[in-house]
């Protein structure tokens, strides 16, 4: 399976490179979550499902409903996290797939690296023969600029409701129907 790199200038005069990869370790856990964390965007009940999603990946590899995505770059120190993404396909509504959580760190964000986990996400989801993405969000000021990325990387806001996916009071539901993402131009 063929991994996306990205080199993009992080720093001035440093440049890296991002290696996408599935999956997530233990040790991978608490850098994941501290990443969620700081992004302000998830509530205590997705962080405490992110968790569980993460262990669960952790520990059951394969076997698991859900699959991570990470970015990582490679420092002196090793492979750095990132960005993650968590997604899975929606059990008893065959072909279709949720996006659960997407987070970059601050200093990374803005350099294609989130766009990268989408096309990865879809092209995963794709030879899964997977035919819609689905996800939900917030509707406040705070989740603008995340709405705003979502439209950007191709994900329309639905404007009536599946019965396997109704939104939160406070939600919008966003979608994106699949075709071949070969040729996509979707990097931000």
């Amino acid at each position: 399976m063929e991994t996306p790199m990205i080199k993009n200038e992080v720093f001035e005069g440093d440049v890296c490179e991002v290696n996408i990869t599935s999956g997530v370790s233990p040790k991978d856990v608490e850098s994941l979550l501290d990443m969620a964390r700081t992004s302000g965007l998830f509530t205590p009940n997705e962080l405490l499902a992110a968790e569980d999603m993460a262990w669960g990946c952790a520990y059951q590899g394969d076997n698991t409903s859900c699959c991570f995505l990470q970015a990582k770059i490679n420092t002196p120190d090793g492979d750095k996290p990132i960005g993650f993404l968590c997604f899975a396909e929606i059990s008893h509504w065959a072909h279709n797939f949720e996006l659960f959580g997407i987070a970059v760190t601050p200093e990374y964000q803005r350099l294609g690296i989130g766009s990268a986990l989408i096309v990865e996400m879809e092209r995963i989801t794709l030879a899964a023969n997977g035919k819609r993405i689905l996800l939900e969000t917030g509707d406040s000021r705070d989740f603008e600029e995340l709405r705003l990325f979502y439209e950007a990387n191709g994900y329309v806001m639905e404007q009536h409701f599946f019965k396997q996916f109704i939104p939160k009071d406070d939600g919008v539901v966003y979608c994106r129907l699949l075709e071949s993402v070969e040729n996509s131009d979707n990097f931000q």
